[in-house]
């Protein structure tokens, strides 16, 4: 069984790549766009926030989950869960994080680490709306 490409698949194929292609580079610039230089990582334990860690500062965060310590890195302007206490270390395994649509979520210690910016408006009230 041989398959030939007629015009129009060829045609199709062209339109799919750069219908994708676009989409990507929208996607990348939004994602971007939403995240400022002036970040912080919001750390939550069960729904209530128990660290915000300034993004610019390179440390090293240890915070109490529901099996134990959770160990959380940041380093130029990226932050990752370095170690902690869960059957498969799936939190520790997603890596560095920089972008403010990407959280890092530990269910089984509970732990949520989600990066929001720092900016405040002119009126005084936070930028970033939960």
């Amino acid at each position: 069984m041989t398959f030939s490409m007629n015009r129009q698949d060829k045609i199709l194929i062209i339109m799919i790549l750069i219908s994708s292609l676009l989409l990507y580079g929208t996607m990348e610039w939004f994602v971007r766009s939403t995240t400022s230089d002036q970040t912080v990582a919001v750390v939550s334990y069960k729904d209530k926030e128990i660290l915000r860690i300034d993004m610019k500062i390179d440390d090293t965060y240890i915070v109490q989950g529901t099996l134990g310590e959770v160990f959380i890195e940041v380093e130029s302007g990226r932050v990752r869960v370095e170690k902690e206490t869960s059957p498969y270390h799936l939190c520790s395994i997603q890596g560095w994080v920089q972008y403010a649509n990407v959280p890092i979520v530990c269910l089984p210690n509970h732990i949520v680490v989600m990066i929001q910016n720092s900016e405040e408006d002119p009126n005084g009230e936070d930028s970033v709306i939960q």
